[in-house]
């Protein structure tokens, strides 16, 4: 008997073929789609969290700063369109009650006061303040000061320049030493006595944030930065600018956060200030990034009773 054999062909034919094919090529879309989806996604959230973290840095300082303002001493200028806008305050340094302070006639150089906690003696430098209670007051430093003599605080105001923070020879006591006789204007209900430093200032300048210190005490609230060796405001010293890096290469000005667009926003506002309460400040920053922005909003409280 002779079997018959049958030939078996095996393979694609070209429509499987072209099926397969497309089949592949669907999925393989589908998931590089799904991986760079992702990777954008992680991208963004990756921009979103340094967003917030850098905010929250800014916020903290701020925060840490305001709560330790003298009291009286909070100023904001009017926001421009763009968002550039000044917050200052005077910091305090430390606080005591006072013991004999001049509040008559030509007033007192020196005067006793409870030990500070922690101790001041030997320090230098510093403001100090009674009874601030009229912001225009603590920041009358310009009044017809000249290079030589500034600050010129006027007699019989809440402040004066500290020459030294000596020991009193009495028990627990200090002597503050000013620098020339000084009259305080009124008393304190609490006797209380603060040693400040000088003003500080942060301000929003295009997408920057600053911080500002070791320029000086105004009247009027200083807002414009001092170009590289020149101060358009006031041409002579002492200068009425805020201090520029190249013309002050100190750490009088320091970078506190980039990536700011506050165009039509109020990045600072302070509630009335009030002898009975205390003031309300209102922070509010749009950080961006690319096509990633986000907002941060936040309230301090600063205590505002002298």
């Amino acid at each position: 008997m002779q079997l018959s054999r049958h030939r078996v062909d095996s393979g694609f034919t070209i429509i499987e073929a072209v099926l397969v094919i497309l089949v592949g090529a669907i999925i393989s879309i589908g998931v590089v789609n799904f991986i760079s989806d992702s990777a954008r996604g992680l991208e963004s959230a990756s921009r979103r969290s340094r967003l917030a973290a850098a905010g929250q840095v800014a916020i903290q300082r701020l925060s840490f700063e305001l709560h330790n303002a003298l009291p009286n001493s909070l100023r904001v200028t009017t926001p421009e369109a763009g968002g550039d806008q000044c917050i200052e305050f005077i910091p305090i340094r430390a606080a005591t009650n006072y013991v004999d302070p001049g509040f008559s006639g030509s007033g007192k150089i020196s005067f006793d006061v409870v030990d500070f906690v922690p101790d001041q003696q030997g320090t230098t430098g510093g403001y100090a303040v009674i009874y601030p209670r009229q912001i225009n007051r603590v920041y009358d430093g310009d009044n017809g000061a000249v290079y030589a003599d500034w600050p010129n605080f006027p007699n019989n105001s809440p402040i004066q320049e500290i020459d030294t923070i000596t020991d009193s020879g009495a028990a627990d006591q200090s002597t503050i030493t000013l620098v020339q006789s000084h009259r305080f204007r009124r008393r304190s209900p609490v006797q209380r006595l603060f040693v400040v430093d000088q003003p500080i200032s942060y301000c929003i300048s295009g997408s920057n944030l600053y911080r500002y210190t070791d320029y000086g005490f105004f009247t009027s609230q200083v807002t414009q930065e001092e170009e590289p060796g020149t101060c358009e405001v006031s041409p002579d010293p002492p200068d009425r600018c805020l201090p520029d890096y190249d013309a002050i290469p100190t750490r009088s000005k320091t970078l506190i956060i980039d990536s700011i667009d506050n165009t039509g926003l109020t990045a600072f506002s302070v509630e009335s200030q009030s002898l009975r309460r205390n003031s309300l400040v209102r922070i509010e920053f749009n950080l961006t990034t690319g096509t990633e922005s986000i907002q941060v909003n936040h309230e301090v409280l600063s205590r505002n009773v002298p």
